[in-house]
């Protein structure tokens, strides 16, 4: 079952609904709002780049964990000591 959300597109100025199965990787903006990345191979380095108006932490909640640099330093020291 897909999962879909209305975002505010900044380059049509109107609501949309996207499919977050098709999104790659979800970014915030330095200045607000959000860049989304879907893949696409026609594509200079294989993804196409989406705007919103919508504020990154609003994605946060379809993470099913985040993961940051003690997260995976914890990681290796349990693969070494194993």
């Amino acid at each position: 079952m897909s999962t879909f959300i209305e975002v505010n597109s900044v380059d049509k100025k109107c609501p949309v609904i996207i499919n977050l199965d098709m999104v790659m990787e979800i970014a915030p903006l330095k200045d607000g709002g959000t860049t989304l990345f879907f893949s696409d191979s026609a594509a200079v380095g294989g993804k196409t780049a989406y705007t919103v108006t919508d504020s990154y932490s609003q994605f946060q909640q379809f993470a099913l964990q985040t993961v940051g640099a003690d997260d995976i330093a914890k990681k290796i020291k349990a693969l070494k000591g194993a």
